[in-house]
């Protein structure tokens, strides 16, 4: 298939977009939760989130560099 790409490329291009917009949307909601008023149910909220947007960092960072080959 000319100008296509590999399937594992497309893969991996797939997976680190989503895993991104997923670590995007939780920055937002931590954003809004430390704009709040603090509670001990908002504390709570917050951890886990937090907690979220840890574990989906570590999936970004196993996920690896670019697999495409580099020039240079």
């Amino acid at each position: 298939m000319p100008g296509g790409r590999e399937r594992n490329i497309m893969r991996w291009e797939l997976r680190v977009s989503l895993l991104r917009e997923q670590i995007a949307r939780l920055d937002a909601k931590l954003a809004h939760l430390n704009a709040a008023n603090g509670s001990s149910s908002l504390a709570a909220q917050r951890e886990g989130l937090t907690a979220q947007r840890a574990e989906l960092s570590r999936q970004l960072d196993t996920m690896g560099p670019d697999p495409r080959a580099k020039m240079g």
